[in-house]
């Protein structure tokens, strides 16, 4: 028997790839990751097949996946009576969404020349940490520097800018790159939709709340022909009121008897915590309207006075909402998919279902759960999550939990066959 050197073992890295209570976990051995995707392990726990020989079979990736998937499979088949979805970052990012480190790169690239370092002279003229790259620290920094110091000048290769110039261009810059356009084939928040979507139109609509600007959500909906209850009017031009919040859409001639059953399908409602590309706050009376390629998108834009901005209309609509619903104690699922939990009022109010709701369990879709480098709250959640089976935790990419999310028994799948109408010649 050849005994493992103290070394051996301290390389040896074990990760978490799911998470649910005591009796339900599985780990893999030093693993690596594509883009998110698990390509390589060394070991998987728990994994005891065997060959006809009797001897242990190595366990592959394709083993760490199959299990995996076949767990939260399960968990999900269950129809939950409340279920709510919180959409953040990670969800875009496989379809073209950048994570904040890439927007940092971005912006580096932009004041960025072969005479100077454009982005390292902002950096320094507001104080900032120069070991950090996070773009939405720079721009807290820049906001904070302003307000005490005043709105300065700094020397750039083109000529002076003053600060409130510079984070009007950031702001740009981030509006740019979160414009993404729908995806001709991998489309998951399609994928993920029309199975949600099969619901009973007697359970309560399904609440997608997001913290993405683009418009990925509403592309799917119009895929799968669904109908989004959004906050604003079914007029034009479409206007903001928390009150079409509380309506809903029924069918009244031809229907059942039964009130209930006159609900129809596909109909879902769409809470957008942060803004988005298409909302416009008016200069005359000040409501927000949807409006195509406004000028200035109204958005909550990541730095620290987006806490300040979300007490604001129509966020303080969006967020009370959030938190109303993680209160309904009566089976209440939150399936929080690429959300890195880096936002304070976010993570206040999922702190608070955990701790005051029984009826409430929390599930977390993101390749990176067991990462060095996650937020102290994420790594708070894994602790729970090792301990409560009323959290799920899972290593999965959007694209492939949308793809693997199961289509329950019962819920009510729609399938429209296409009518073609055709005259025939006759044969005479």
């Amino acid at each position: 028997m050849i005994k493992k050197s103290k070394q051996m073992v301290e390389n040896e890295t074990w990760k978490y790839i799911l998470i649910n209570g005591k009796f339900k976990k599985l780990e893999v051995k030093n693993p690596t990751f594509t883009k998110g995707v698990l390509t390589s392990i060394e070991g998987l726990k728990p994994f005891d097949k065997k060959d006809k020989d009797d001897k242990p079979i190595e366990p592959t990736v394709h083993d760490a996946n199959e299990i995996k998937r076949r767990i939260y499979f399960e968990f999900f088949k269950k129809p939950f009576k409340n279920l709510l979805v919180l959409s953040g970052a990670g969800s875009s990012m496989d379809v073209g969404g950048l994570s904040m480190g890439q927007l940092w790169e971005k912006a580096e690239e932009k004041y960025k020349t072969d005479k100077a370092d454009g982005f390292k002279i902002i950096q320094e003229a507001v104080n900032y940490n120069l070991g950090k790259n996070d773009l939405e620290a720079l721009l807290s920094q820049i906001d904070g520097y302003a307000k005490f110091s005043g709105d300065k000048e700094i020397d750039l290769v083109g000529g002076k800018k003053k600060l409130s110039a510079i984070k009007d261009e950031l702001f740009e810059l981030i509006k740019t790159h979160c414009t993404i356009k729908k995806p001709e084939d991998n489309f998951p928040h399609k994928a993920f939709l029309e199975k949600l979507l099969q619901r009973k139109q007697t359970s309560p609509r399904v609440r997608i709340f997001t913290l993405n600007y683009d418009l990925l959500f509403e592309y799917a909906a119009t895929e799968v022909n669904a109908i989004v209850i959004d906050g604003f009017s079914f007029t034009v031009p479409r206007t903001f009121s928390g009150r079409f919040f509380d309506y809903d859409i029924v069918q009244r001639e031809g229907s059942k008897l039964q009130e209930e059953d006159n609900f129809i399908q596909r109909v879902f409602h769409l809470h957008k915590l942060h803004g988005s590309l298409n909302w416009e706050r008016t200069d005359s009376d000040k409501k927000v309207r949807i409006k195509d390629y406004p000028e200035k998108p109204l958005m909550v834009y990541p730095r620290e006075a987006k806490y300040e901005d979300s007490y604001e209309q129509p966020f303080f609509e969006m967020m009370a909402r959030f938190q109303r619903n993680l209160r309904l104690n009566n089976d209440t699922m939150l399936i929080c998919v690429g959300y890195s939990f880096n936002d304070k009022h976010i993570n206040a109010a999922i702190e608070e279902a955990l701790n005051q709701n029984p009826g409430f369990r929390l599930a977390v879709i993101d390749p990176g759960i067991d990462n060095d480098n996650v937020s102290t709250a994420m790594t708070t959640i894994k602790k729970e999550a090792l301990e409560s089976e009323r959290i799920l935790m899972v290593s999965e990419t959007f694209t492939d939990f949308a793809k693997h999310f199961p289509e329950i028994k019962t819920y009510e799948s729609v399938v429209v066959e296409a009518i073609r109408l055709q005259n025939e010649q006759s044969k005479d």
